[in-house]
């Protein structure tokens, strides 16, 4: 064998692997994480070249820290999602990658990202390893549990608008944590409903086992009452005395972005079978639903910053 055969030969395994753990890792799951600099948005401290290079920072933690849990996760439940018809494609339950090297990726960016974020501050690093503990928890019990699951994982989201409230150094609003919150378990349900109704030829239990304690009627239930929730808790917020300090304007004018994207979502999930993955739904089935995004936070920032 050539010197160019033998470097072709330990070149491609080596990038294979790369883009295996690549593609556990999650990055289009990351847009998630944009929660997190939306405090820095609402508090003006994007006003500054600091605010946005915390934010930046803050994120990238992030990323590595949620990129670890997913690669703990895909390798806890990699037998069961042989039986998903999509999640059968990923790295680990197809056999492709390696269980060593995701686990031993996953500790170093998840002590990576742990020790980087309590270097950015102490606060922000203490809600970054809640956040860890608690999605390991779910990897390991929680996820087992019928409804409780769902609310464990719809806590995601207002966590990480509440580590990027300590980054910032700013109070943390209980009244936008709570829309952060309802408008992540509207999406979680959605997902489930999906899930229960798109599991392929197996059993929806074979690959999610708290599957089958869930019933159509009782999800389509939630999935219409968070809905409401959602939207009424956002506008209650938005036009709240108490945010009324953006030079006196509220955010009355972001509350239709709201009820469009909620709209949309519900008519992606019952019309067009949509609903399996939000964050999916969002980059690419569904331009519409990433315009009424972009919507929101431009007409946010204008309100904040524009006057």
């Amino acid at each position: 064998m050539s010197p160019r055969e033998r470097f072709a030969g330990s070149v491609l395994p080596a990038t294979r692997e790369l883009s295996d753990l690549l593609i556990s890792a999650r990055p289009a799951q990351w847009v998630k994480n944009l929660v997190l600099p939306l405090p820095f948005l609402f508090g003006g401290a994007l006003a500054s070249a600091r605010g946005w290079k915390l934010a930046a920072a803050g994120f990238v933690v992030f990323c590595a820290v949620t990129s670890a849990i997913y690669l703990f996760n895909d390798v806890m439940d990699r037998e069961r999602d042989r039986a998903h018809p999509v999640k059968r494609r990923r790295p680990l339950a197809a056999g492709s990658l390696a269980i060593a090297s995701a686990i031993g990726v996953a500790a170093s960016l998840g002590a990576g990202g742990l020790a980087a974020a309590f270097l950015l501050g102490e606060r922000f690093g203490l809600w970054c390893a809640l956040y860890a503990l608690l999605m390991l928890a779910y990897s390991l019990w929680l996820k087992r549990i019928p409804f409780v699951e769902a609310l464990i994982v719809a806590a995601g989201l207002p966590l990480r608008a509440l580590a990027g409230a300590a980054l910032a150094g700013l109070p943390a609003s209980a009244f936008l944590m709570g829309c952060a919150y309802l408008l992540a378990l509207f999406l979680v349900i959605g997902k489930r409903q999906w899930e229960l109704q798109h599991a392929g030829n197996v059993s929806s239990s074979e690959h999610r086992p708290v599957l089958a304690s869930y019933r159509h009627e009782g999800l389509d239930f939630l999935f219409v009452v968070t809905a409401l929730a959602t939207v009424a808790a956002y506008g209650a917020y938005s036009v709240a005395p108490h945010t009324l300090k953006f030079h006196g304007h509220s955010f009355g004018p972001t509350i239709p972005f709201v009820v469009l994207g909620v709209a949309r979502y519900v008519r992606l999930v019952y019309r067009r079978g949509g609903g399996g993955s939000p964050t999916r739904a969002l980059l690419i089935d569904d331009p519409w639903l990433l315009s009424i995004v972009v919507g929101w936070v431009v007409t946010a920032g204008w309100i904040i910053y524009g006057h």
